[in-house]
C-alpha cells in the first residue's frame, strides 16, 4: 500500500517532500551539533541558520530576464521540415525508441499546424492517440521532445540539467518551424508543457491560439507567495533525484515511455519560466490572438488559482480568454492527454480538447 501511495505523488509533491526532508536533516544537525556543545548556543546557532534560509527563500531575487524570445522564424515549408530534422538529430544520449520528436506532416503547408508539447518526465508518446486525430482532420501536427526527457536511460537523473532558458528555446524553435508548416499555428501543452506553450502564447505573434492543458504555474494548494518560496528553495537546494517508487527503484516498470525518477530543481526551473511569463503578463500584452485554459478542479498537482492569475492578466490586455474546468465529479488525474496515465479518460477529455483547438468560443466557460 504504501509503494503505491508513493508511486502515485505527482513530480511536483516529490519535490515538496524533498524540501522537507533537507528542512528535517537541519533540525537533526541541531540535535547532534548540541549533544558535543552547549546546547543552547548550538540551537540560537542553527535556528538563526535557518531563519537566514527561509527569509532568503522568500526575498532571493529571480533572475527572467534571460527568458526572452529570441525567434527566427521559417516562412517556407521546406525550410521547416529540414529545421525539424537538424533539431532533432540533436540528442545528447541515446532517445527511448518511443520519444523522438515526431512530425505529422501532409507533404505541404497546411491551413493549421498543431504544436504539443508534453510534461515533465513523460515524452511525444504521451499524443500516441492524440496526434493521429488533428492530423486525420487535415493539420500538420509538430510534437516536441522536452530538452532532458525521453533518454533510453529511464532511470536517469538528467532532468537535473533541465533549465528554464532550454524551456525557452524549446519554445522559439518549435514555433519557429511551425510557422513553415501551417497558416494557423496553434500551441498546445500538458503540465509543464503547459507552462512553454504560456510562453509561446505571450512572446510569438506567429501563434494564433495556445491551449493550455492543466498548466503548471504552481503547486497544488499552496498559493503564490508560498509556490515563490519554493520555487526558490528548488532553486537553490541541492538536487534530489526521487524515485516514484522508492522500494522498487529502478525495478520499477510504470509507463514505458515516461521516467521512473522526478527532479526537484527540473520542477523549481519550470515554475520560473511560469514566473517569467507571469511578470510578463504583468507588464505587456500576449502576442497570441487566442487562449483556451483547461483546467481540473480534482487536480492535486497544479495549482490552478495561479493559472487564474495569469488568464486574468491577459484578459485585461483584451485577448480573448476561453476557460474550461473540468468538475471534481470526473475524478479525473492530473493527466488530461496520455491515455495510459492514472486517472485518464480520454473519451471525456478529448472531445472538449479538440473543441478548444478548433473552436474555444463554442465550449462552456468558467464563471
Amino acid at each position: 500500500m504504501i509503494t503505491n501511495l508513493l508511486g502515485s505523488l505527482t513530480v511536483e509533491m516529490r519535490a515538496i517532500i524533498g524540501v522537507a526532508a533537507l528542512l528535517l536533516v537541519l533540525v537533526i544537525l541541531i540535535g547532534l551539533t548540541s549533544l558535543v556543545i552547549r546546547f543552547r548556543n548550538s540551537v540560537i546557532l542553527w535556528l538563526f541558520v535557518l531563519a537566514a534560509f527561509l527569509a532568503y527563500t522568500m526575498l532571493m531575487p529571480v533572475e527572467t530576464e534571460s527568458l526572452a524570445s529570441q525567434a527566427h522564424p521559417e516562412s517556407e515549408y521546406a525550410a521547416a521540415v529540414d529545421r525539424f530534422e537538424r533539431e532533432k538529430a540533436r540528442n545528447a544520449e541515446p532517445l527511448n525508441p518511443l520519444c523522438p520528436s515526431q512530425l505529422l506532416t501532409h507533404g505541404q503547408k497546411t491551413d493549421r499546424v498543431v504544436v504539443l508539447f508534453h510534461g515533465v518526465s513523460s515524452c511525444p508518446q504521451a499524443f500516441v492517440d492524440f496526434a493521429p486525430i488533428l492530423f486525420e482532420e487535415g493539420a500538420n501536427v509538430l510534437i516536441v521532445r522536452m530538452p532532458q526527457n525521453g533518454f533510453a536511460d529511464r532511470a536517469t537523473d538528467a532532468l537535473k540539467n533541465l533549465t528554464a532558458e532550454q524551456l525557452r528555446e524549446m519554445g522559439d524553435v518549435s514555433v519557429d518551424i511551425a510557422a513553415g508548416l501551417g497558416e494557423e499555428v496553434v500551441v498546445v501543452g500538458i503540465s509543464a508543457g503547459g507552462t512553454v506553450a504560456a510562453w509561446a502564447g505571450q512572446n510569438r505573434p506567429e501563434v494564433d491560439r495556445v491551449v493550455l492543458l492543466a498548466p503548471f504555474f504552481g503547486l497544488a494548494n499552496f498559493g503564490p507567495q508560498i509556490n515563490l518560496a519554493l520555487m526558490r528553495a528548488m532553486l537553490v537546494l541541492p538536487h534530489f533525484s526521487i524515485w516514484k517508487d522508492p522500494v522498487l527503484r529502478e525495478q520499477f516498470e510504470g509507463m514505458p515511455h515516461a521516467y521512473q525518477r522526478q527532479s526537484t530543481r527540473a520542477t523549481g526551473e519550470i515554475m520560473r519560466l511560469g514566473l517569467a511569463v507571469y511578470r510578463q503578463a504583468e507588464e505587456t500584452a500576449p502576442a497570441a490572438k487566442q487562449a483556451a485554459i483547461v483546467t481540473n478542479a480534482a487536480d492535486t498537482a497544479v495549482d490552478n488559482s495561479i493559472t487564474q492569475l495569469l488568464a486574468d492578466a491577459w484578459a485585461a490586455h483584451g485577448m480573448d480568454v476561453v476557460r474550461y474546468e473540468f468538475p471534481a465529479s470526473d475524478e479525473l488525474g492530473h493527466e488530461l492527454i496520455d491515455p495510459l496515465e492514472p486517472g485518464a479518460n480520454p473519451e471525456l477529455t478529448y472531445p472538449l480538447i479538440l473543441q478548444m483547438i478548433d473552436d474555444p468560443s463554442t465550449a462552456q466557460r468558467v464563471q
